[in-house]
C-alpha cells in the first residue's frame, strides 16, 4: 500500500472538520472490526477506538493523528549512542555532534525513540499533548464509521495483552493472564469492558509492571504512568461514538 487510496469524511468536531479515511473503508455498507487490546506507550491502551482510527487511515491521516506528540530531545540527558538514529523507521533522528536531534516535519511520532533511549533524553510533553493527541485519535474512530454506525461489529481479543503496542519491534510478557474475547456494536462500550476487565486482574509479576499488580488496580497506569487512557473513553461518549456503558454477558 503507498496510501494512496484515500477519502475526506466530512465530521465538524473539535481537532478535525474533516478526516483522511481509505476510500474503500468510507464507501464500505459495513465492516467487522478486529483488535488486539493491549497496552500503549502514548495512548495508554489500543483497543477497538484506536485500531479504527489508525488502521483506517492512511499515512497522511495516521500522521495527523501524531502530530501532537512530536517527541524532543533533552541535550543534557543525550549520550550520542545513535539508538534513535537506529530504530526511527523515516529517518527523522540524526547524531549532530555530540547530541541527537529529531526533525519534526519528518517524525511520524511513533514513540520508538522513547522506548530505544537509554539514558530517557527523548521524551514529549505528557501533560499537554497527549489528551489532544487521544482526541484526534477518536475523531478518526468516529469518521472511520460515520454512516455505517449500525452496520459495524466490534472483536476485541484479550489475549497476550502486552505493555507495548504491536507495531513496534519488539514485545514485553503480558502485563495480565489471558481472559477471552469480547464482541460488541458499541466501540467505546467495548473498550471499556475490555478495560475493566484487565484492571479487574491481578498483575503478573515478570511483566513491566512497575505498580498497580493489586486485582482492580489500573494495570495501563502502572505500565504507563504518564498517561490517562480512559481519556478516549470520555471523549468518545461525548462525541457520540458510543457509551461507556454496558452489559457483561458470558458465553
Amino acid at each position: 500500500m503507498k496510501s494512496q487510496n484515500a477519502a475526506e469524511v466530512e465530521i465538524g468536531l473539535k481537532h478535525f472538520n474533516s478526516v483522511k479515511i481509505g476510500s474503500d473503508i468510507a464507501a464500505a455498507d459495513s465492516m467487522i472490526v478486529m483488535s488486539h487490546f493491549k497496552g500503549h506507550i502514548v495512548a495508554g491502551f489500543g483497543g477497538a477506538i484506536k485500531n479504527l482510527a489508525m488502521g483506517c487511515a492512511p499515512a497522511a491521516g495516521k500522521k495527523e493523528q501524531h502530530f501532537r506528540t512530536s517527541p524532543h530531545v533533552v541535550e543534557e540527558k543525550c549520550v550520542a549512542c545513535g539508538k534513535c538514529v537506529e530504530i526511527c523507521p523515516v529517518g527523522a533522528s540524526a547524531l549532530v555532534g555530540e547530541v541527537s536531534m529529531i526533525e519534526p516535519n519528518i517524525c511520524i511520532s511513533c514513540g520508538q525513540c522513547m522506548e530505544a533511549c537509554p539514558s530517557e533524553a527523548i521524551d514529549i510533553d505528557w501533560e499537554n499533548d497527549i489528551p489532544e493527541f487521544l482526541e484526534c485519535v477518536t475523531e478518526y474512530a468516529y469518521g472511520a464509521v460515520k454512516g455505517k454506525e449500525n452496520r459495524v461489529g466490534y472483536i476485541n481479543f484479550l489475549l497476550k495483552i502486552t505493555p507495548d503496542c504491536d507495531c513496534v519491534p519488539w514485545s514485553d510478557a503480558p502485563i495480565v493472564p489471558d481472559i477471552g474475547i469480547l464482541a460488541s456494536t458499541d466501540p467505546v462500550a467495548l473498550d471499556q469492558a475490555s478495560y475493566d476487565l484487565v484492571n479487574n486482574q491481578k498483575g503478573l509479576v515478570s511483566s513491566s509492571l512497575q505498580f498497580n499488580h493489586e486485582a482492580g488496580a489500573d494495570k495501563f497506569k502502572g505500565a504507563w504512568p504518564k498517561v490517562d487512557g480512559t481519556h478516549q473513553l470520555k471523549y468518545g461518549e461525548e462525541i457520540g461514538l458510543g457509551s461507556r456503558e454496558y452489559k457483561l454477558v458470558e458465553i
